[in-house]
């Protein structure tokens, strides 16, 4: 099997394709968008018949030419020049050029190298494409030629008023009917296009670095922030390896907090079961009697025996921190006897109930002594106000006479009330206000035994 060495990829040409793409690329300075890339250069044209003017490219007259032209051109007389339009399909300037040589070389009467020839567009449309080809001798050409550039020379020196020593090689022109100027091949049109070629790279050049300028621009904030970023990240891995002692250090610290806030959490919710039996047993009335406890979580199951079970719920439901107070089931009597078999659950408010802790005992001790001691003076105060304001002293009655026997006893006066007041101590009960008076008949009161009567004015006992 033969290797294929043709340069195809699916059918397709590469070479054709590279051919095609360097023409697109050619022929792009010529759209009108691209077209300010090559501008056009002046050229000073000596025409068949009369003054040297300056055109354009394109033959248009320039009308303030601001500088000496670079370049210049010659226009041949129309007895030296054969003409013939040539009609051809719609092809590519490339392949225009080669159909007007091959055309050349068909119809030319001059020898090869005695030829000089020219072509130029007439017209171009989708059908086709109209060519002007001129041919001219060279033979015949040259003294004409050779003559106007001396008359160049020679104008340069009168207008220099040094003498020139020499010029640009001249270009050869025709013109076609519409005034577009046809160039002969093999003059001087090579430097003019090298140095249209030469313009052509230094703006593309420009404008390559204008958008790279601008790109630039555009990206330099975006730039100076990665920069900062990738500082920032070799900061922060720095200080990381600096700080990776204390960064452990705080995540032990961390996970311990977490661990005592979760363990707070959990004594937060706790109850403490003294503290609701000390509830239950100051709250309970004597008829009451408890067969068991329960405490879940903030819930309280107690069952027992009661007189009356709703009295009770309406007294735990009076409690601080108690709430939810209710009777799962019905209470039920039991037997002949008044006793009513309950069952209660109640909720509990951690708040209330929960643990707590030394300083917080100790403040409740405190309040607890500080309110039975002002409870014990009030009492105190208040049993005093009633002895001392309702015995009035009376009048003194009348000393018996002295008794006469030796064994007589003289009754002792008895003590003022408020003396047998002020004895009493503020931490301890009260007594009750005694009966005895200061004089009257009234019988004085002992601690057991009879009463005896006063001796008599004898001083005989009784």
């Amino acid at each position: 099997m033969a290797i294929s060495t043709e340069s195809r990829f699916f059918g397709l040409d590469l070479n054709q394709l590279k051919a095609d793409i360097l023409k697109t690329w050619r022929r792009a300075p010529q759209w009108p968008p691209l077209s300010w890339l090559r501008p056009e250069q002046m050229l000073r044209l000596v025409p068949a018949e009369g003054a040297p003017t300056v055109v354009w490219e394109s033959g248009e007259l320039v009308a303030k030419p601001g500088r000496e032209p670079v370049f210049w051109a010659v226009e041949l007389p129309e007895h030296m020049v054969l003409r013939k339009t040539v009609a051809l399909p719609a092809l590519d300037p490339q392949d225009c050029a080669s159909a007007a040589e091959l055309e050349v070389q068909a119809i030319s009467p001059f020898a090869a190298d005695d030829l000089l020839w020219g072509f130029t567009e007439l017209s171009r449309s989708s059908k086709g494409v109209k060519l002007l080809v001129v041919l001219a001798s060279r033979t015949q050409t040259e003294p004409y030629l050779q003559a106007q550039v001396a008359q160049q020379l020679h104008l340069q020196t009168l207008k220099a008023q040094s003498k020139a020593e020499s010029l640009e090689q001249p270009e050869v022109w025709v013109f076609a009917p519409d005034r577009h100027p046809v160039v002969f091949q093999g003059f001087g049109e090579q430097a003019r296009f090298a140095w249209g070629r030469k313009r052509l790279w230094w703006n593309v050049s420009g404008v390559a670095l204008a958008v790279l300028l601008l790109a630039a621009i555009a990206a330099t904030p975006t730039a100076q922030l990665r920069m900062r970023a990738i500082e920032a990240v070799h900061a922060y891995e720095g200080m990381a390896a600096k700080t990776k002692d204390v960064v452990a250090k705080r995540e032990t610290l961390m996970q311990s907090a977490d661990k005592v806030g979760g363990l707070a959490e959990l004594l937060g919710e706790r109850i403490d079961g003294v503290q609701v039996l000390s509830m239950l047993t100051h709250v309970l009335p004597d008829d009451t009697a408890l067969q068991s406890v329960r405490i879940q979580s903030s819930k309280v199951t107690i069952s027992g025996l009661t007189e009356n079970a709703s009295a009770l719920m309406q007294k735990l439901s009076n409690q601080d921190g108690v709430k939810d107070v209710r009777a799962p089931s019905a209470a039920t009597r039991i037997g002949a006897g008044n006793k009513e078999s309950f069952t209660i659950e109640l909720g509990l408010d951690a708040k209330v109930f929960g643990p707590k802790t030394v300083q917080e005992v100790e403040a409740a001790v405190k309040t607890q002594v500080a309110e039975q001691s002002n409870a014990s003076i009030d009492a105190a105060a208040g049993t005093l106000l009633p002895a001392t304001q309702g015995t009035a002293p009376a009048a003194a009655p009348p000393q018996p006479p002295a008794p006469s026997s030796a064994n007589a006893v003289a009754p002792a006066s008895p003590p003022p009330a408020n003396t047998a007041a002020a004895a009493t101590a503020p931490g301890q009960a009260p007594r009750p206000p005694s009966k005895a008076t200061l004089g009257g008949s009234a019988p004085r009161a002992t601690l057991g035994g009879s009463v005896t009567p006063p001796p008599d004015a004898g001083g005989k006992k009784p």
